[in-house]
């Protein structure tokens, strides 16, 4: 994880600090000056003083959010329903000299939501942001081949987690005159397909209820966004993306011929997360490597 990042944040480097940048490697990240752009990004500490609680904090997406938002000085909150993968997090968490608490929630339980941010709050006193990152896929079916229990299952997670973790959070930023809310829905979630009907029916909520909130909490100094990654690699797509055939058509899906990594993703939650987007709430971002503006399909 820190590797990646490492590349990741050596890739923004070498775009600021070069003309002409070289060609990328097949992952499209640069390997130049990792340990320079490494010991900047720890001088970076804009959220020094913050405290941020991540659901599905476990793994993927929100492994990744947990570890850069440490990495700039966040109190992280970890919370997913697998406690061992949590307190792994929380691990290199505290290796990179941040705190951080691991929580073990189910956040389709409203219990278990709130037990969530009352174990952020007695151990960290406050909260300031939260990213929803907890989701599942479900599956390839339609309307007619989905059975109920699939359906209840991806919109209890993938939407009504989402609820109930900005539901006992909004509380608590409130307290402390404000925060930034970061829902983690897909492309899946603006644009139609003919399998993925759950999932695609919670992340197309999701972005309303990014929307809804957005506009309901803009006077109380709490911004509300929304991303929608493009396929990333993560555990949930490593299975699907192990045919050498079908990573091939997948990366022709975005113009930049490449699936995008886990820190890529991090860094923009980061971006909405912080200060530095004080002006923009409500928004809906792709985060796609281009495949929504190419609609999909390429030779």
């Amino acid at each position: 994880m820190i590797q990646s990042l490492q590349k990741l944040l050596a890739r923004q480097w070498q775009q600021m600090t070069t003309v002409v940048s070289p060609s990328p490697s097949q992952s499209g990240v640069s390997n130049t000056h990792p340990a320079q752009v490494f010991e900047q990004m720890k001088l970076s500490r804009r959220f020094e003083g913050r405290v941020a609680l991540i659901t599905g904090g476990g793994s993927g997406l929100g492994r990744a959010t947990a570890i850069r938002l440490a990495l700039e000085g966040a109190a992280v909150g970890v919370a997913g329903r697998n406690l061992e993968k949590t307190q792994k997090v929380c691990t290199e968490i505290e290796s990179l000299g941040s705190k951080a608490l691991a929580i073990q929630c189910n956040v389709k339980h409203e219990s278990e939501c709130e037990q969530m941010v009352e174990q952020i709050i007695s151990e960290f006193g406050r909260l300031d942001i939260l990213i929803t990152s907890a989701g599942i896929h479900g599956g390839g079916k339609t309307v007619v081949e989905t059975p109920v229990e699939i359906w209840n299952k991806v919109i209890d997670i993938d939407l009504k987690g989402a609820y109930l973790s900005s539901k006992f959070s909004i509380p608590q930023m409130r307290k402390v005159g404000g925060g930034s809310i970061v829902h983690i829905s897909s492309i899946g979630g603006l644009r139609g397909s003919p399998g993925g009907m759950a999932f695609q029916s919670a992340k197309g909520g999701l972005i309303n209820l990014t929307r809804h909130m957005a506009v309901a909490h803009a006077a109380e100094n709490i911004r509300v966004n929304c991303l929608c990654p493009g396929v990333i690699m993560t555990p949930l797509t490593e299975k699907f993306l192990k045919n050498p055939t079908t990573y091939s058509k997948v990366c022709r899906w975005h113009p930049m011929n490449r699936i995008g990594e886990p820190e890529e993703v991090a860094a923009t939650v980061a971006f909405l997360a912080s200060e530095e987007s004080s002006f923009i709430t409500g928004v809906i971002l792709p985060v796609d490597g281009g495949y929504l503006a190419a609609g999909r399909e390429r030779a």
